[in-house]
């Protein structure tokens, strides 16, 4: 008789460009990203995996409510990491839609969008974003626009609402880290807002008191390994290097490993059975 396999252990990684994003780009394949690292350290522990990633750039928190039946029901994971509530503590004054048009990669390489984008849009882009640092700066941090937090906190524990009903997966919500010191006159009160943010959502955790709903550190791994250097850990002022989403991405994979171990459907009924 054949010996029977472990199920996977379904994996659902979502989040905005800081999941998919290394710091700096055009680096080797083994520069992994953390889906990919929480992939091979289940692997590399005898774990098979199925893991699914969705990110895009400035996504908002609340993109999650209006994809999640797509992405949950179907697939029933049994973990969901997700990285959110970054891109709520940038901005100020400018609108998303302006952000994501005037960094866009979907530019087409003709000759009057190149000179639109080079003469007209990213000068007017300077200018506004350096209009906004001043206004930043003058204000108290958490003053302008105190609802983003209150309103990622509701978008997320809606979220963790719906996706209980699938089965109960495991949800893991990363800590955000601020920007690093080499960008942050264009963001002054960033620093602060991302703190707000951070103990908003870790006030969710507390709130929700579920075992499998956890927030999940990562200063203290800059702390560590960069010697609390955010211009290492994070080179392009955001994103993680790929050292970082190494170490992330161990961390979560840990979290993984040690709650699938106590989930009966992921061992297999050889394994499961008591032996001589």
């Amino acid at each position: 008789m054949p010996q029977s396999l472990p199920l996977p252990i379904r994996v659902l990684v979502k989040g905005a460009s800081t999941v998919g994003w290394t710091s700096w780009m055009n680096g080797p394949r083994q520069d992994f990203i953390v889906p990919r690292v929480i992939e091979s350290e289940l692997l590399a522990g005898g774990r098979p995996v199925d893991l699914r990633t969705s990110t895009m750039a400035s996504e908002k928190t609340d993109t999650i409510l209006a994809t999640w039946q797509q992405e949950v029901v179907g697939f029933s994971p049994d973990a969901i990491v997700l990285v959110y509530g970054h891109y709520e503590t940038i901005h100020l004054i400018l609108p998303r839609w302006l952000e994501i048009h005037a960094n866009s990669l979907r530019g087409k390489p003709r000759r009057a969008a190149l000179l639109y984008r080079r003469a007209v849009l990213r000068p007017a882009w300077k200018f506004l974003a350096r209009l906004q640092a001043a206004i930043d700066a003058r204000l108290e941090p958490t003053r302008l626009r105190p609802r983003r937090p209150r309103r990622v906190v509701a978008d997320l524990e809606t979220y963790i609402g719906h996706v209980q009903k699938v089965a109960s997966p495991m949800v893991l919500l990363v800590e955000l880290l601020p920007p690093s010191p080499r960008v942050r006159s264009w963001f002054p009160g960033m620093p602060r807002r991302i703190e707000v943010m951070n103990e908003a959502v870790a006030g969710l955790v507390d709130r929700l008191d579920l075992p499998h709903v956890r927030h999940v550190a990562v200063q203290d791994l800059v702390d560590e390994h960069f010697d609390g250097d955010l211009d290492r850990a994070t080179p392009d002022g955001f994103h993680y290097s790929p050292q970082l989403h190494r170490l992330v991405g161990e961390r979560l994979a840990g979290h993984i490993s040690a709650w699938a171990a106590t989930q009966s459907h992921l061992v297999s009924e050889d394994t499961s059975r008591e032996r001589p």
